[in-house]
């Protein structure tokens, strides 16, 4: 294992290096379209023969739209603290500052067809996978344009592919678990993040979501978001065991410095690619906080202040990836300082906008409790009687009722197994009616319509049978009334078959032809 105390950063121009400062090697050359770095003492492996390339490119291009979003969800928490303080927005508000380089750096290398599940503190994420900060910060403050329509709050919000925010702690994990029990069902070549907290990892159904992601080799990553208090309390504290990526135990882990986004990306990378071809994995990814566990948690009680500015002064995500930025000659200082002030007014313009708009109504009291409503009334309201309403019959108008004929009747419960077993009997039947009508032929010989078909139609014309004891050969007297009668009268043969002489005893040769 390696110990995380440093970042070496080779950068590749003209064939030429010059040391730049401490452990970043770089050859400043005006500005570079992309750089080739090479990290160092940011991972730590668990049952894993390979670990993440230590080499890896930075664009221009996609180092600025980090550096860009991670200043969005910095400005964002910090109006959303703002908004609370002055009472604005209510109920619980938790914040992801100072863990922007965690969700970031994973987003640049997820894929459309993955989805991601996170715990309570889920601002950052819910942007990062399509929703606006518009809507976002609607949603914080219980208006009716949030992306749950002001219903969710802080908690509850969700996207495409996006399964929220969760308000119980650990419940996440079994649901993200299913989640990729979808992907692997569907074949869709998608994984599934999930995310959770150093204080949800003791908990009971995290294993057990572990155990059934491992049996059945689910495409799950297992994240643990490791910001080292569980609320006020320290994983030393907590946890008799603080190595959250070896807590898979027959599952691998990695360890990542989560401050470092260059880092968590190419974890990220390599997590989705072992996923995909072994089944689960566990990261941790250590991180740090500057807020509190909540709002209403001021976070100094537990912890000095020092501590939190020493935090902010050697591993801030956001201060180091621009040194780095600046080191690497893929932006400027009077660059990033335009990109700052122009993504703070953005955001700020955003929430502003948000605050202007209008709580939900009081009819939506009662509109979507249900997903499937049976009594079309609240249950269990004492004094009121509310009927259900569903928010798309309010916006759209009631759905047209189905027609009958459009209606198919699919079986349910033990009634599925009544109508297999039918389908299986009835196409037994018709295979057993097949095969006897194509062995009719063969199986009996002395069968008129087989002698028929044989023959060519002249079974029909033959004499009947002697009678036992009677050596003439039929005459043609006796025989032209036989040739005259249709087939469907023709008489059956009234004596038992074990009595009756075979057909080939009477001389062929001998019979006389049928009348023309």
């Amino acid at each position: 294992m390696m110990k995380p105390n440093r970042i070496r950063v080779i950068v590749r121009c003209s064939a030429a290096r010059s040391l730049l400062g401490g452990d970043i090697v770089s050859r400043i050359i005006g500005r570079h379209k992309c750089s080739c770095l090479t990290l160092e003492n940011t991972f730590k492996c668990y049952d894993l023969e390979t670990g993440p390339t230590m080499d890896v490119e930075l664009s221009r291009e996609d180092a600025l739209s980090m550096y860009t979003k991670m200043l969005e969800l910095r400005r964002f928490e910090t109006v959303a603290g703002n908004y609370y303080k002055q009472r604005q927005i209510r109920g619980f508000c938790h914040l992801y500052t100072g863990q922007e380089a965690v969700a970031v750096g994973m987003k640049e290398r997820l894929r459309q067809c993955d989805s991601v599940i996170t715990a309570y503190r889920c601002h950052a994420w819910t942007y990062l996978m399509g929703v606006s900060l518009y809507e976002i910060m609607a949603e914080l403050l219980g208006f009716r344009t949030g992306c749950s329509r002001g219903k969710g709050g802080s908690m509850h919000m969700y996207g495409e592919n996006f399964y929220g925010g969760n308000g119980i702690v650990g419940a996440q994990v079994p649901v993200g678990a299913g989640i990729g029990l979808a992907h692997s069902y569907k074949n869709d070549n998608g994984v599934c993040v999930v995310l959770y907290g150093d204080g949800a990892a003791n908990q009971g159904q995290v294993f057990e979501s572990f155990n059934m992601a491992k049996l059945w080799c689910l495409p799950c990553i297992f994240v643990c978001e490791n910001n080292h208090y569980g609320m006020g309390t320290h994983e030393k504290r907590a946890s008799a065991m603080t190595e959250f990526y070896m807590r898979g135990q027959y599952i691998p882990g990695l360890w990542v410095d989560g401050n470092q986004v260059l880092a968590v990306r190419s974890a990220t990378q390599f997590a989705v690619d072992y996923a995909l071809k072994e089944g689960p994995i566990v990261l941790e990814m250590s991180t740090y906080r500057y807020v509190g566990h909540s709002m209403s948690d001021p976070g100094t009680s537990y912890r000095s202040r020092d501590e939190i500015q020493a935090a902010r002064e050697k591993h801030d995500p956001i201060t180091s990836f621009r040194s780095q930025m600046i080191a690497l000659c893929l932006a400027d200082e009077e660059e990033l300082k335009m990109l700052e002030d122009k993504t703070k007014k953005r955001v700020d313009e955003e929430c502003k906008k948000a605050a202007g708009d209008k709580e939900v109504e009081l009819q939506e009291l009662n509109t979507d409790v249900y997903a499937k409503n049976v009594d079309r009334k609240i249950r269990g309201v004492s004094g009121y009687h509310l009927e259900h309403i569903r928010l798309s019959e309010v916006c759209f108008g009631k759905p047209r009722k189905t027609p009958l004929s459009e209606i198919n009747d699919v079986p349910v419960g033990a009634a599925i197994d009544l109508a297999k077993a039918k389908e299986r009997k009835a196409a037994q039947d018709a295979k057993d009616a097949k095969e006897g009508k194509a062995g009719q032929k063969p199986k009996d010989p002395k069968d008129p319509k087989a002698a028929k078909d044989s023959k060519g139609g002249d079974g029909d014309k033959k004499a009947k049978p002697p009678a036992a004891g009677d050596s003439k050969p039929p005459t043609a007297a006796a025989k032209a009334p036989a040739a005259k009668a249709p087939p469907a009268k023709a008489p059956p043969a009234k004596a038992p078959p074990a009595k009756a002489p075979p057909a080939t005893k009477a001389p062929p040769a001998k019979t006389p032809p049928a009348p023309k």
